[in-house]
């Protein structure tokens, strides 16, 4: 499977659009954090690539206000049509939703920040991908994106159970060809997409105890990859028993009182000359 088909990886099926939800809900302050940061502001029009079923989109637009307007975009007419359905019942009026490829976005008039979070990590050529998004910026705009470094979680104490589960996760996005350490390579990806070097930071939720979420946020995300875990070979259906995996990986939280490092997000933004 190649990179631009990894993008299709985790589906986007009714439960996999709640599942996104619900991590956006698990990560959404350190995104809000890294928009502050970068300098969304009130009045700017922005566009979400990648949008999913628009939770980056609505954070933006809370931080542009009713003078600015952000846009999202997704390749998922199923993700899309859910993002609309929320945006209505929020009754927000500074968003819209369209769907299409983030390679092929246009915008004219041309916008002052362009954002995503967990986009480049599937694009088959993220540098080209960032440069062709530049040119819908106008001059001093924002490129904001934030993407994961699957490598930078880990449990201590050890926890058997936990690790294995991450490994098999970790392993079977790198076997559809997703970027799975990509924020470690943000810097070079804006470089080579002729733009100046980002400023960047790095955030990560830290969870512990019975109560945490973290629990059902792995499970979710083998749930989603599960065909493809036993597709490549990672694991079978039965040696995940995904139905009793969350119940599994509190049980051995709670016993050994382990504190969770979720992979953490790194953030890079620059100015369009």
């Amino acid at each position: 499977m190649t990179a631009a088909q990894a993008a299709y990886a985790l589906g986007h099926d009714e439960s996999e659009l709640d599942r996104l939800t619900s991590q956006s809900r698990f990560l959404g302050d350190l995104t809000e954090h890294l928009l502050g940061l970068a300098g969304l502001r009130p009045g700017m029009r922005v566009v979400d690539v990648g949008c999913g079923a628009g939770d980056v989109t609505f954070l933006a637009a809370r931080m542009v206000g009713a003078d600015g307007f952000v846009t999202g975009i997704d390749h998922s007419a199923e993700a899309i049509e859910r993002a609309r359905d929320r945006a209505a019942q929020a009754g927000l009026r500074n968003v819209a939703f369209r769907v299409g490829d983030a390679a092929d976005v246009a915008t004219e008039p041309k916008v002052d920040a362009i954002v995503g979070r967990l986009v480049l990590m599937y694009a088959p050529d993220p540098a080209e991908l960032l440069r062709r998004l530049s040119e819908s910026v106008v001059p001093g705009g924002l490129l904001v994106f934030q993407e994961m470094d699957m490598g930078g979680a880990f449990v201590t104490p050890e926890a058997p159970l936990f690790e294995l589960t991450v490994e098999r996760t970790f392993e079977t996005f790198r076997r559809v060809g997703a970027g799975w350490r990509t924020g470690l390579h943000l810097h070079g990806i804006f470089r080579a997409a002729g733009l100046p070097a980002p400023k960047m930071i790095q955030a990560a939720r830290v969870e512990a105890g019975p109560d945490s979420p973290v629990y059902a946020q792995l499970t979710g995300v083998v749930r989603a990859l599960l065909p493809h875990m036993e597709a490549t070979g990672v694991a079978t259906g039965e040696e995940v028993d995904i139905d009793t995996l969350a119940d599994r990986l509190r049980s051995e939280g709670t016993a050994l009182d382990t504190t969770v490092v979720w992979p953490p997000l790194i953030g890079a933004w620059t100015s369009v000359g």
